[in-house]
């Protein structure tokens, strides 16, 4: 699969989600941060950190279901 098609999949899968969700997918996938350091920024634990990703990520993966080819 492509860029686009993953960009068409995941685009209304990633609007559905939270605000704060987007930021911490954002930060960690897209800015490449740590765990650590996006706590720091957003001023939240870095276990906290770790149950958004967890959470957001079922949430993707619950709603784009992709058949195997």
């Amino acid at each position: 699969m492509g860029d686009v098609d993953n960009r068409a999949l995941l685009g209304p899968a990633f609007s559905s989600l939270l605000e704060r969700e987007r930021t911490v997918l954002g930060l960690r996938f897209v800015a490449g941060l740590t765990q650590s350091e996006i706590a720091e920024r957003i001023g939240v634990s870095q276990m906290h950190v770790s149950r958004l990703l967890t959470t957001s990520l079922r949430k993707l993966r619950e709603q784009v279901q992709v058949a195997p080819e």
